[in-house]
């Protein structure tokens, strides 16, 4: 019974053998053959390496090349096991359907151009895509580009994509319960209009600070409504400094500052915690040009939107780089990437297009 089942094993090896490719030794021995002054037939070649004569053939067929014979004057066909294996590995790592990122470099070179150099999300790319009919010979899904990503067909990686990073867990601190230092101006006081995200004019404000050694701070507003992204340079990270800010918005918007910049909601920071500077006009004390929030303490989530754009601003300016290097040029230019792209949340329509919109809706 053992001997039987030896002798059925025996013959579906040598089955297996003569079908499967040709290792790199039977190649070598094909050539040795070719060049022996013993003229081989083909089947003589295959029954030497016990294998079918029409795989031999093909073989020699396939991986042989012409070259010049000084000798006899003539063209010859020369086979080479070494240039052989080559192919044959060549023509196995390319073997199978193509993807089909592959078979569009237009595509390939859009998407790659849009998450790495403008700094887009694959669902912004998406969409972008199918709201403009911009026509490639697919329409990719964001998917499909998580896809091509994760399959290295693409030359971007997930380090690339912010929100596709983990951050590392911190571990909890035991932190004491804070209050609100004015809870007269606490969110929850804030009218329920203001975060249904009907009414335009209500912005978020924070600050993003660069080297530790650095005074200089950007301090940043968000739209609730329209996601228009505002940065302004500051010298320090003071009240002074935020006022100040503010104070040159008011002189850029004028008389219409006070539609334009109804409500500001900002954390507890030391910056912000003197609100009445920031609520008076710059022209006359007596007149409030704008209302101020304050969010519970260690919630800001309460001002998220905000926060989104401040990590998407550090796609650019990475946490502790020196904010001094960084040119007004370039800080704008970052700015109009910010607000020029097209978002999900906006139905891929632009940050820039929906605030021209409504600044010329209150100026008409």
């Amino acid at each position: 019974m053992c001997l039987n089942n030896c002798n059925i094993e025996v013959e579906e090896n040598k089955e297996r053998k003569i079908n499967c490719d040709l290792t790199y030794e039977e190649r070598l021995e094909i050539e040795r053959m070719l060049k022996s002054r013993t003229k081989y037939t083909i089947q003589q070649i295959a029954d030497e390496i016990k294998r079918n004569k029409s795989i031999v053939s093909r073989e020699i067929q396939r991986n042989s090349y012409i070259k010049w014979n000084d000798r006899i004057a003539k063209y010859v066909r020369i086979y080479s096991a070494t240039k052989a294996q080559w192919q044959y590995e060549y023509r196995k790592k390319n073997a199978g359907r193509k993807s089909s990122v592959e078979t569009d470099r237009a595509m390939k070179q859009f998407i790659e151009d849009k998450i790495l150099k403008e700094k887009w999300s694959p669902k912004e790319v998406a969409g972008y895509i199918k709201k403009h009919n911009i026509k490639f010979k697919i329409q990719p899904s964001f998917q499909a580009i998580y896809y091509w990503i994760e399959k290295k067909q693409l030359k971007i990686k997930e380090i690339d994509l912010v929100h596709k990073m983990k951050l590392e867990s911190k571990s909890k601190e035991e932190r004491t319960e804070r209050f609100p230092r004015n809870e007269e101006k606490s969110i929850h006081s804030r009218p329920e209009e203001i975060e249904r995200n009907k009414e335009f004019g209500h912005w978020e404000l924070d600050c993003v600070e660069g080297k530790k050694d650095s005074k200089k701070t950007y301090m940043t507003l968000l739209e609730r409504v329209t996601k228009k992204y505002i940065v302004i340079e500051m010298k320090e990270h003071t009240n002074q400094c935020v006022k100040e800010a503010i104070d040159s918005l008011e002189e850029r918007y004028g008389k219409y500052f006070k539609e334009i910049f109804k409500s500001m909601t900002t954390d507890n920071g030391h910056e912000f915690l003197n609100y009445e500077k920031i609520e008076k006009s710059k022209n006359d004390e007596k007149e409030r040009r704008t209302i101020v929030y304050y969010t519970d303490p260690y919630s800001a989530w309460q001002k998220g939107m905000n926060e989104n754009c401040n990590g998407i601003l550090r796609r650019f300016i990475p946490k502790g780089t020196d904010l001094n290097k960084i040119t007004t040029e370039k800080l704008e230019n970052i700015l109009k990437k910010i607000n020029g792209k097209p978002r999900a949340i906006l139905g891929y329509e632009t940050a820039d297009e929906l605030f021209e919109k409504e600044i010329k809706r209150i100026v008409a």
